[in-house]
């Protein structure tokens, strides 16, 4: 019986989470000006007015980001099924990372509709727009909640679990997701500051995060697909060989253990 999971359904997740990383990203600099955020210190009647400039570009890009800002969603499913592939008895680690990974997904879902909400009616009271216009920048850079787990998965799977010559997490990606996680998790101290490197459109709170977090998912996407690939070429060698495929290298399939 063919796995649902198959190779080229994995394919098709880590491509869609990656084309639509790149149309978020692109709408949030373009349409949503939000990279970076506009300063911190801002008074409301200065927020209320780049809404009400920029209230129609702003409501195309909460638009377009409706059909793109959960593209960690298919990522997290291709991880979780290569994990799958290696991890023995119960998937503790497949399952905090997808469940991790699909959570988290929703503090970058409501960023731009928070903004979409504050653009929808521009001419409100400043101070309604200048809370939400807040609300949505500090949704953006603090929330690590959920991100947490399924970073944690990845680094404790790629250090303590036997892996194959097939597998897309050797022990150095367990480093980088440990660095990433390390620079992402400074994002609450947004909470405290209004300027400076650690306000929500400071280095440590804003740059780093936002360039670190399109690195990380790009090295992770390119881990996949090589891995994939080179199941792929294992799985028609075995069946060229034998006559059907090896289960041992099927691809998204588990080990069966006594």
């Amino acid at each position: 019986m063919k796995n649902p999971l198959s190779e080229r359904v994995q394919v098709i997740l880590i491509w869609w989470a990656l084309i639509t990383m790149v149309i978020f990203g692109a709408c949030l600099w373009t349409l949503l000006h939000m990279v970076p955020p506009p300063s911190p210190q801002l008074p409301a009647a200065q927020i209320a007015e780049f809404y009400r400039q920029n209230s129609s570009q702003i409501l195309v890009g909460a638009m377009i980001t409706s059909w793109t800002s959960a593209f960690m969603v298919p990522l997290a499913v291709a991880i979780s099924a290569q994990m799958w592939r290696l991890e023995k008895g119960v998937p503790v680690c497949s399952i905090a990372q997808i469940i991790g990974g699909a959570t988290m997904s929703m503090f970058l879902v409501f960023p731009p509709i928070i903004w979409g909400v504050a653009a929808f009616a521009p001419d409100r009271a400043p101070e309604i727009t200048a809370m939400l216009h807040q609300a949505g920048a500090l949704v953006l850079v603090t929330t690590d909640q959920y991100y947490m787990f399924q970073l944690f998965a990845i680094i404790y799977f790629s250090w303590t679990h036997e892996q194959d010559e097939l597998s897309p997490f050797p022990r150095w990606m367990g480093w980088l997701t440990l660095w990433a996680g390390l620079i992402y998790e400074v994002g609450p101290i947004g909470f405290m500051f209004k300027h400076g490197p650690f306000a929500w459109n400071g280095l440590f709170v804003f740059w780093f995060p936002f360039v670190t977090f399109g690195l990380w998912i790009t090295v992770m996407s390119v881990m996949l697909l090589r891995s994939i690939g080179r199941q792929r070429a294992a799985l028609s060698g075995s069946a060229s060989a034998t006559g059907r495929a090896d289960p041992a290298v099927a691809i998204g399939t588990r080990p069966v253990t006594p």
